[in-house]
């Protein structure tokens, strides 16, 4: 539950980043004639409705993207004989093995990659029974999943 929180956190505090960075952005471009003072009071006096709405919404994204943003995908394999294939896919998308435990796996992103993505790059591979499980960022993980799970299959016909 903390991690979850944390994760709403971030992402709160990176949609206030864009909001800002963006009207920062059009003031400085001179598409905006009001100062960026004048339009936070603009835009909670003249329409609060609208403000307001835009803050609960931003709110709720944040509240709820950690719920959906996480997953967990599966497919046949072994976590042992089939380690080549994990870290050429995880090589090929930019992922690093930071460590390995028992029937587990921890790859993470490498360099400013980490920062764009909150530092919420763990990728975690482990082995349950005759599947491998791939458990992380939902963009991250799908992608990982298919990839080896590709690779996987290439092997076994060219066998």
């Amino acid at each position: 539950m903390k991690r979850y929180f944390v994760r709403s956190v971030k992402y709160l505090v990176a949609l206030v980043v864009l909001y800002v960075g963006l009207t920062a952005v059009m003031h400085y471009s001179q598409h905006s004639a009001i100062t960026l003072t004048e339009r936070w009071q603009l835009m909670f006096a003249q329409e609060p409705m609208r403000s307001w709405g835009m803050v609960i919404v931003s709110l709720l994204l944040a509240a709820t993207y950690p719920f959906f943003g996480y997953t967990k995908r599966s497919f046949e394999g072994n976590l042992v004989a089939d380690r080549e294939q994990l870290n050429t896919a995880a090589r090929l998308y930019g992922l690093e093995l930071v460590s390995e435990g028992d029937g587990e796996l921890l790859y993470r992103a490498k360099g400013l990659r980490r920062l764009t993505m909150l530092f919420e790059d763990d990728i975690v591979v482990r082995q349950s029974g005759s599947q491998i499980e791939i458990e992380g960022l939902r963009r991250v993980a799908v992608r990982f999943a298919f990839d080896v799970e590709r690779y996987i299959t290439n092997k076994r016909r060219a066998a």
